[in-house]
């Protein structure tokens, strides 16, 4: 039995992730080349992006997982205001004034690692309102 094909959000999140395995599987076919450069380069993923929901006081889903180079995009979707602030540095996050309901923010993550976030009106570092992206390289 066929089940119908997603629609909206979840369709972008589907082909998304479809994207990712694509570039994936078409990078590693590639290679044999002559690195000379002695380390591992990163391939930056272009025109896929991956959405994160900020409502009822939590982002959802939590935790991702990105390829290098592929462009996050938080959507404020509830009825309450909301931050997006990295736990550690201040290279990206955005600021209750610009994320209101209905509002959205982007980055563009190009270096692998994990990345802890949070909401300071609805959490700590670590407890409550909190998500990571983890980027794969």
């Amino acid at each position: 039995m066929l089940r119908p094909l997603p629609t909206g959000r979840r369709a972008r999140s589907w082909l998304s992730a479809l994207a990712i395995v694509s570039l994936s599987v078409t990078a590693s076919g590639c290679g044999g080349g002559d690195d000379r450069s002695g380390g591992s380069e990163v391939s930056l993923v272009e025109g896929v992006e991956v959405e994160v929901s900020s409502i009822d006081n939590t982002f959802r889903p939590e935790e991702i997982e990105v390829a290098a180079g592929t462009e996050v995009v938080w959507s404020n979707d509830g009825r309450n205001d909301h931050n997006v602030l990295p736990v550690e540095g201040e290279e990206w996050g955005v600021e209750v004034a610009d994320f209101e309901p209905g509002a959205e923010y982007r980055h563009r993550f190009t270096e692998p690692g994990t990345y802890p976030y949070y909401c300071s009106l609805h959490g700590t570092t670590t407890k409550g309102m909190v998500g990571t992206v983890v980027v794969t390289g």
